[in-house]
């Protein structure tokens, strides 16, 4: 491309702005297209180009930018500067070609359809313009913005934790709280507090550094409302580190509060007040560290990993860097994207890491409203998800494929066909012929003692390895709730019997009365004696004579411990107690066991120790709890389960399988262990297997 006489005008729209330094210590501009708000980053020498561009003839532009630049740019870069700017569509266009040529820069309108498809989970609705509140309160907070605040709160904030790492039982025993309905509740007034915070945060801060904050409102995150805060002028700014205090400033409002809210569980006693500063905490905490911190969203994390790098268009250029290296690949003629500053594959790998994370998201969505929605709208809502999020540009860039593969080498494209077939083998011809399973070996009558709730630890009357007797106290715990409980419920006891005393006559409206009392009465000594049988239950006894096993080694009076929290093994004395392996079978591989088939069992951690079985029996109905609580997801087994009432219920269709072990078992086998078990079976294709019951799953649910 030669230099034309006459250099074209810039288009109007298009803004300059300082951008500080480069990591090189040089001033730096940015160029910011308004039509697809994008930045471009600018050095001296396209600045000073700029500049002068009003001058229109080539030779009176390098003139005019030689006499300020000690080392101006030649005609070769004037040449390459302006087929970037003819490439990006920053020049001005004349006559109907040019007009159209701009326009095709503005995103096309979507239609309603696609708008629902993409908006349904997300979706912002604007309510006012914040600046004169932000105007007014940012004043009042400058004091925030002090060095010295921030480190007395990261000090706070890390005796915080070191104070939690000592109470560690008592912490997690708090997490029951949040599954009753007054910490639902107290969970979504936190986040509300939480997300409005985060976003006066972010207000504040742009105000305190010269922004104007234009627009606020609600967002509907996955149908959950949440305020936000528009701050795109962010990168008007030249100074970086105003940048971050602004992308920072959410996610510290957030950790300040969590903070506070830390202390304020530490030092409070326990009551409902206490028990809501947890819930606001480890919303807190888990919002900023896993959320908002996360670079992989566009969140805080993104933008503060853009500031930090001084990279405007980070996840676009990403993007365009794996597109690049997904075409290179399989043998496209693709010209290199420009990666500004930063080498081109670490670009690429955060592209890659985005999509498969993206990938991993749009599935989760999919799953949750799946299972949240009723199913005539949920299941749709899945596939779109799925298809539209996750297959669409997949299927795009197959098709790009598809209309460019004359550019692929005739050798390439033999490779690509051999690796298709491979693929389709793969995904046809059976080579599985195993099934493996979750499952534990145990002594017949053993039983592991288990926390009925979240309590305190009072007596432990045992040792490791200490034979009791049936009716033996092994381990008594306290409640401070069922204690209260308990003295409430007496009282209203007492007060239904003073009463039901003070009740007397004969006529027919004092015995309707007194019948009414009479039924209070009894309604109140249930509800003591219901108490009483909780308050036995943290009394745990032996059963039977017993050889105690597996005590945790920090069990001793005053420790917290968490609802069904595992506190030892009761192996009974009787040598002659038969072993079980137990094993739970999923719905898909249901049918390849066949009772007799051989099996192995391989303990958790010992890869090397296998255990030969044979299959004795298969339950003819699916499980919904388990033995062995050890194997669930909720105490951080492979079994997916969740907290139903009071107890743990598995989620799909498992199949409980017994297993009959072929030797003996030796001593140090006695008590119980978690492991795999792996049966052999008839060979089949597992992607078949996978494809089909979801099929099978999806024909139900559409069928309902």
């Amino acid at each position: 491309m030669a230099l034309p006489a006459r250099l074209p005008s810039l288009r109007d729209d298009i803004h300059v702005f300082p951008s500080g330094t480069t990591p090189l210590g040089l001033p730096s501009w940015r160029l910011y297209d308004p039509l697809r708000n994008r930045f471009f980053q600018l050095g001296e020498a396209e600045f000073h180009l700029l500049l002068h561009w009003h001058l229109g003839d080539p030779e009176a532009v390098l003139g005019a930018v030689a006499a300020e630049m000690p080392m101006p740019p030649d005609a070769d870069f004037l040449e390459q500067w302006l087929l970037f700017l003819h490439q990006h569509q920053l020049l001005a266009r004349a006559g109907k070609a040019g007009v159209q040529a701009l326009a095709a820069l503005v995103p096309p309108r979507r239609s309603r359809w696609q708008s629902l498809i993409h908006n349904y989970l997300f979706f912002r609705i604007p309510l006012a313009n914040p600046d004169r509140f932000y105007g007014w309160l940012a004043p009042h907070l400058r004091c925030l913005f002090s060095p010295a605040v921030w480190v007395v709160l990261a000090i706070l904030g890390l005796s915080a934790l070191w104070q939690l790492l000592g109470q560690w039982d008592r912490f997690t025993a708090t997490f029951s709280y949040a599954f009753s309905v007054e910490g639902l509740l107290w969970l979504g007034v936190s986040l509300l507090l939480l997300k409005t915070a985060h976003e006066m945060g972010h207000g504040v801060a742009a105000r305190h550094h010269g922004l104007h904050v234009t627009r606020t409102g609600i967002a509907f995150l996955v149908l959950w409302p949440v305020l936000y805060t528009d701050v795109n002028d962010i990168w008007k700014l030249g100074d970086w580190r105003r940048r971050l205090q602004i992308s920072v400033a959410g996610v510290a409002t957030e950790l300040g509060l969590a903070v506070l809210a830390t202390w304020g569980w530490l030092l409070l006693p326990e009551g409902p007040l206490q028990s809501a500063l947890f819930i606001v905490a480890t919303t807190a905490w888990i919002l900023s560290l896993a959320i908002n911190l996360n670079p992989l969203l566009r969140f805080d994390g993104y933008y503060l990993l853009s500031d930090l790098l001084d990279y405007p268009n980070l996840q676009e250029d990403a993007f365009a860097a794996a597109r690049y290296g997904v075409r290179r690949l399989t043998g496209l003629q693709e010209e290199r994207p420009s990666s500004g500053h930063l080498a081109h594959w670490p670009l690429a790998a955060f592209g890659y890491a985005t999509w498969l994370y993206r990938a991993a998201l749009f599935s989760g969505i999919a799953w949750f409203v799946y299972t949240s929605f009723p199913k005539l709208l949920g299941v749709p809502l899945a596939l779109v998800e799925l298809l539209w999020f996750i297959g669409r540009p997949v299927w795009r860039e197959v098709q790009i494929q598809i209309q460019r593969r004359s550019e692929i080498a005739r050798g390439r494209r033999r490779l690509g066909m051999l690796l298709m077939a491979a693929l389709l083998l793969l995904l046809a011809l059976p080579w599985s012929g195993r099934v493996s399973a979750p499952a534990y070996l145990a002594i017949e009558g053993r039983r592991t003692l288990y926390a009925p709730q979240a309590s305190r630890v009072e007596v432990v009357a045992v040792r490791e390895g200490q034979r009791v007797a049936a009716g033996d106290l092994l381990i008594r715990l306290v409640s401070p709730e069922l204690t209260l409980r308990r003295v409430q419920a007496e009282q209203r006891l007492a007060a239904a019997r003073i009463a039901l005393a003070a009740a007397g006559g004969a006529d027919r409206g004092r015995q309707e009365r007194l019948l009414v009392l009479m039924q209070e009465l009894a309604e109140r000594q249930l509800d003591v004696d219901a108490v009483e049988a909780e308050l036995q239950r943290l009394e745990l006894r032996a059963e039977v004579a017993a050889r105690v096993r597996d005590l945790p080694a920090d069990l001793q009076p005053g420790r917290w411990v968490r609802r069904e929290q595992p506190l030892g093994l009761l192996l009974p004395l009787d040598a002659s107690a038969r072993p079980r392996l137990l094993a739970y079978v999923a719905e898909a591989d249901y049918e390849r066991v066949q009772i007799g088939a051989a099996a192995r069992f391989f303990v958790a951690g010992q890869p090397g120790s296998a255990l030969a079985a044979r299959v004795r029996s298969r339950a003819v109905t699916r499980s919904r709890q388990v033995e062995e609580s050890g194997l669930l997801s909720v105490s951080g087994g492979s079994l997916p389960s969740s907290w139903q009432g009071r107890s743990p219920q598995i989620h799909g269709a498992y199949y409980a399988v017994e297993l009959e072990p072929e030797a003996g078992i030796e001593p140090e086998r006695r008590r119980t262990q978690l492991g795999e078990v792996q049966i052999r079976a008839a060979a089949y294709n597992p992607l078949l297997g996978y494809l089909s019951a979801a099929l099978a799953r999806l024909n139900r649910e559409l069928s309902w």
